[in-house]
């Protein structure tokens, strides 16, 4: 298998550095100039979103230093629309050295913020920060390296923006797709009329929005939060069952016996309605037919 990426990538280096417009490339866009077009335009779009949205609708997972809300969401996104430009403008080795030094900065920060809420793409409903986060920011930087290392052809603006352009517009439509899905699937969800008697929270010590919910819950009724069991979540672990994909905090609603019922919470508000809703010991339980009406 490594060899037969060697080959092909010894194939896109021989292609750029040597054709003339229009010869080995596809449809006048030279393959090193595609391959520089398929990392910038997810980029573009991802700093875009940052930019267009309000900071505080955003799940910013930064909550402390020069990349902290407000202006951590605006600093990112103008680095990734400035990477963008200079991706598209540069000659292809320089350019590709933007790519994959962007995309291993967003390797490392996947990483590390693995478990929380992708704000990715602004306020696209997209899974938790997971492996397929880190998988593809590690390919994007691995594609841009192997341009940068087999490839020193020259710049060509006008096709690499176009092709450029394509990728952000299909990266574009995916998530709008994957968007509305979940949207859908979050209205159709039936109304839940089960009796919550306690709660499981998923927290991770590394999560501010995770410290930002324990200190509102600091306040409240003694009995209420002793029917919460809280479960710190390691780095590298996946969230269990039905909350798998969700970010932290995350919690899921028990019934007397422990069972879970109803749908999974995700998210400060959400997660703090479920423990409000907890029908404590000192209150009656009303039977689940009058409670639905």
């Amino acid at each position: 298998m490594s060899s037969a990426l060697s080959s092909a990538l010894s194939d896109l280096s021989a292609l750029s550095a040597t054709a003339a417009p229009g010869d080995g490339a596809l449809l006048g866009v030279r393959p090193a100039d595609l391959a520089l077009a398929l990392v910038a335009g997810p980029l573009a779009v991802a700093g875009a979103a940052k930019l267009v949205t309000a900071p505080e609708k955003l799940s910013w997972p930064l909550r402390s230093g020069l990349l902290a809300a407000p202006a951590g969401p605006r600093l990112v996104g103008t680095a990734e629309l400035a990477s963008t430009a200079a991706v598209v403008l540069l000659p292809v080795r320089w350019g590709a050295a933007v790519a994959c030094l962007a995309y291993a900065v967003l390797t490392v920060v996947a990483a590390r913020t693995r478990g929380q809420k992708c704000a990715c793409f602004g306020l696209a409903r997209l899974a938790a920060v997971g492996r397929a986060h880190i998988g593809l920011n590690a390919a994007a930087a691995l594609l841009a390296g192997a341009v940068l290392a087999l490839s020193d052809a020259d710049a060509r603006p006008l096709p690499r923006a176009a092709a450029t352009a394509a990728t952000a517009a299909l990266t574009l439509a995916a998530l709008l797709t994957a968007d509305r899905r979940r949207a859908r699937a979050a209205s159709t969800a039936p109304p839940c009329t089960a009796q919550v008697r306690s709660v499981r929270l998923y927290v991770a010590d590394d999560c501010p929005s995770c410290r930002s919910l324990k200190h509102l819950l600091s306040t409240g009724e003694p009995e209420r939060l002793a029917a919460v069991t809280m479960v710190t979540v390691a780095k590298e672990a996946e969230l269990p069952g039905a909350l798998h994909g969700l970010g932290v905090p995350c919690a899921t609603g028990l019934d007397a016996s422990g069972t879970p019922v109803c749908a999974p919470a995700s998210g400060i508000g959400a997660v703090k309605a479920l423990i409000d809703g907890i029908t404590l010991a000192s209150v009656p339980a009303v039977p689940a037919d009058h409670r639905a009406g």
